[in-house]
């Protein structure tokens, strides 16, 4: 069974260990408290942002993996 919770949004969310470098960690605590969001919203604002540049559907690729 996948491991994961479901939010209020109704995404599937999955945890996932993340080694950063230093510098990009300090960046994400010093964005996050700027716009007042997780680290986790920040990466995944991020990702999605990258994968809609290179052409990739996550949401289809959501989908998939649900199926």
């Amino acid at each position: 069974m996948a491991r994961g919770r479901a939010k209020s949004t109704g995404r599937t969310v999955k945890p996932a260990g993340v080694t950063f470098e230093t510098g990009v960690l300090e960046y994400l605590e010093l964005l996050g408290e700027r716009e007042d969001r997780s680290r986790s919203w920040l990466i995944n604002q991020m990702v999605k942002a990258h994968a809609e540049k290179e052409g990739i559907d996550i949401r289809r690729l959501a989908s998939n993996s649900q199926q």
